[in-house]
Order: structure tokens, then sequence, then C-alpha cells
């Protein structure tokens, strides 16, 4: 019993070394940590992603030469003509008129050696960096949809631009530095010597309008439906796509949705249709930006699935339009959806409204030829009809209308005349016409 106290102060002291040690240890330990790679997140692409000047293509072309128009509206030419002006040099960008008279613009583009680029939609000067040099490190936050080209001087190794907004009624010059002007006059102005001939149709008060005056031989084309499975969507527009709920509410109608945001499918009209509410804002966003954003929004996840084009643009709804083409002409049908919008919001995409099929471009099933009444005599028919004044016409245009038979899946892209009105599309049937059917479908 007399070494009892002994051991348990050895006992004890033994225990409290040991505490300390492992304290000491714990401490002082560095894990062997292995490195572990950052993973990304699956980058998901509908289709492969496009430059901007995909988006952006003019769709019309005239020259004023000799007293004469020629022009063309081939797609072959418009996209040689995009390449041509890109990298070219713009010393200055000035604004020269912000009250523009028909009776000018009508004088400006008519003068010669000059030649009128148009587009659809007004363009902010920033969506052309792309293509065109500018030394302004600020430029105008303001729009065109006509580029007039004066090469009368060419031999300076220099060339006025002119651009006009027909919103604004503005009118913005430059000069250009062209870094090979041989190949300018090579590649641009001497093909248009061997274009169709233009004919101006002059309307009094208003701006005129410029068509072939020779009959076009068209093609109509039937192809394959493809749909893009809207899974595909789902995992591009929801944060968390395994929470997104899915409700068929009909043979025609589906609904998915996260509690924030709604994605519907109307599968007559092929159409698919997606709001996030939480993002509704009246803020208005600049052109240049609202372009832009949209543009971004929709290449990230590969959303151009086919020839979409900028088409327009409404500032005051932030709201952006693309119109699908098809070998250059635009598509309209009252079948299908063949436009995509967006309404941009609060820092991200409020409203998002598209079509969610694709087509088999490498296979027609039948081409068949088709020969139509040149765009001259369609204005001479509308204005002999008076159904739609001329003075209410933005355009004549070229395009195609699209029906669908569903039993078989295929499309058919049938090639008609159209006048556009404030953006918005009539078809050119006989009964529009008076009752001339000729030349029209």
């Amino acid at each position: 019993m007399k070494y009892i106290e002994p051991v348990k102060s050895v006992v004890l002291f033994l225990l409290v070394m040991l505490s300390v040690i492992l304290t000491f240890l714990i401490w002082t330990y560095t894990p062997d940590y292995k490195y572990i790679e950052k993973t990304e997140g699956e980058e998901i692409l509908i289709k492969p992603q496009k430059d901007m000047e995909d988006i952006i293509r003019p769709y019309k072309a005239i020259f004023r030469s000799e007293e004469e128009f020629t022009g063309t509206v081939s797609n072959a030419a418009m996209k040689d003509m995009m390449k041509v002006f890109k990298g070219w040099n713009v010393l200055d960008l000035v604004p020269v008129n912000n009250n523009l008279s028909a009776n000018y613009v009508n004088q400006i583009i008519g003068a010669d050696h000059r030649m009128t680029i148009f587009f659809t939609g007004e363009i902010p000067f920033s969506a052309f960096n792309t293509i065109f040099q500018f030394t302004d490190k600020e430029l105008p936050e303001t729009t065109f949809n006509r580029m007039i080209i004066d090469w009368s001087n060419y031999n300076s190794k220099e060339l006025m631009l002119y651009y006009i907004s027909g919103n604004n009624q503005s009118l913005f010059r430059s000069h250009v530095s062209v870094p090979n002007m041989n190949q300018f006059i090579q590649e641009v102005i001497e093909p248009a010597k061997k274009y169709e001939v233009f004919k101006e149709v002059e309307r009094e008060g208003y701006t005129s309008l410029y068509l072939a005056n020779s009959n076009i031989e068209s093609v109509k084309y039937t192809y394959f439906i493809e749909d893009i499975t809207p899974e595909l969507f789902k995992n591009v527009l929801f944060p968390d796509p395994n929470i997104v709920q899915r409700n068929v509410e009909s043979a025609s109608s589906e609904k998915y949705t996260d509690g924030m945001s709604l994605m519907t499918l109307e599968t007559n009209l092929k159409s698919l249709n997606y709001v996030y509410p939480a993002a509704e804002s009246s803020i208005r966003v600049e052109p240049s930006k609202l372009l832009k954003d949209s543009f971004e929004f929709i290449n990230e996840h590969g959303g151009f699935t086919a020839d979409f084009r900028y088409a327009s643009s409404n500032t005051n709804k932030n709201q952006i339009d693309y119109q699908m083409y098809l070998q250059g002409f635009p598509v309209y049908s009252n079948h299908v959806i063949t436009r995509m919008t967006t309404i941009w919001g609060d820092s991200r995409v409020f409203h998002y409204k598209r079509p969610y099929f694709s087509l088999d471009m490498d296979i027609s099933l039948e081409k068949e030829i088709k020969e139509l009444a040149s765009g001259a005599e369609i204005a001479e028919r509308l204005k002999s009809a008076n159904s739609i004044p001329l003075s209410d016409i933005d355009e004549i245009v070229l395009g195609y209308y699209l029906t669908q038979n569903q039993e078989q899946n295929i499309f058919i892209f049938e090639p008609c005349w159209f006048v556009i009105r404030n953006g918005t599309w009539t078809k050119l049937t006989p009964e529009v016409l008076g009752g001339v059917k000729n030349g029209l479908e």
C-alpha cells in the first residue's frame, strides 16, 4: 500500500505528458492535401455559335452610275461586300443633319457614283466594330439603317460614307481610308455594272422605293422538320434544371417552371416562350448595349439555330427581334413562328420567345422553279389596286411563306412578295393586288 501514491503520481505525470505531446502534434499537424482540379460546368450549345457580323447583314444594295440604278439582293453578293468592308479605317464620324427630309434622302441616294446598302433594322455604330475600325474612342449612341458610299474620289484612296437613320431622321458622315482601293473597285463597283436594272419608285413626300425591273426566278423548297428537344432549353434557361417541373396542359401546350420562371411550349406553332417575371424593368437600355446583351445571351447557348438576322429594335420596350432567313430571303408564316424576340430586364433577359425547330438544310426533299413578277411591276399593281397605299409601305421584299405538313413532318417554303409596314408583313396575294394572279404564286 505504501507504493500506491508514488505509482499514482507517475501515472498522472505520464498522462499529462501524453496530453501535452498529443496537443502539440494536433496544433502542428499539416495534412498532405492532394491537388483537386477545379471543374467547370459543362457548356451547353444547341447549335454552333456565330459572330455579330453573321447576324447583321444587309438585304439589298443599289448603285447609281451613268444616270441609272443597278442593284442586287443576292445573299452571296452581300457576304462578299461585307468581307471587302472589313478592316476599313473610319477617320471621323460627325453629325450632319438631325431633321432629314424625304426629298433630301432621295437626292443623296440618287447622286452619281454612290452605292446604298440597306439594313432591315436600326444598327448601333458600335455593332460595326467587328467590321470597321473607328478612330473615335466614344461612338455616338445612335443608329442607322442605310449606309451610302460615295466613290467619286476613289483615286485619293479615301471614300465618303453617309449613315442614314430612318427612325431618327438623322445623317452622319465619315471619311474612310481604304487599305486596298483596287479590291473595292474590282469586287464591289465593277460587278455592279452587270447587276439588274433597278427602278426608283418615287412617292411624293416620302423616300423612294428601289425595286428590280426584271421578273425573278426563285425556288420553292421542301425540308424535313427537326424539333429541338425542350430539355436543352430547360437546361440552358433554368439555373437548376433538376427542380424544374413539367406540366402537359393539352396536346399542344407544355409548361416548365421552377417557381421563379416559366417556359411554355406551343407545339402547333413550334414556339417556345420563356419569362422571368422578377427581372421585369422599365429602365431603358441604350441601343448598343441592348443589341450586345441580346446577341450574347442567345449566342452563349448556341441559340441561332438557323440563319437568323437582326431585324428590329424597340428601345422603349428593350426589345430586339431576329428574323429567320432562307437562301438570303426572309421567312414569314402564319402557321409557325419564324422570329426570335428578347426583352431585356434588370441585368438579364426578362422575356425570350423563339421557334424550337431546325431544318435539315443539307437535304431538300423537293425544289421547284417559280417565276415571279418584278418588284417594279408589283409596285405598279399596288398603285393601281389602291388596296395598300404606297405611302404606307416601308419596303417591298421578296421572301418565303412557310407552311407545314404535320402528317409528313415537312416544311414548305413558297417564294412570295411581301410588303413591310411598321415592322409587320403582309403577303401579297391576288386579292390584295386586285385579282391579278400571274407571277405571284
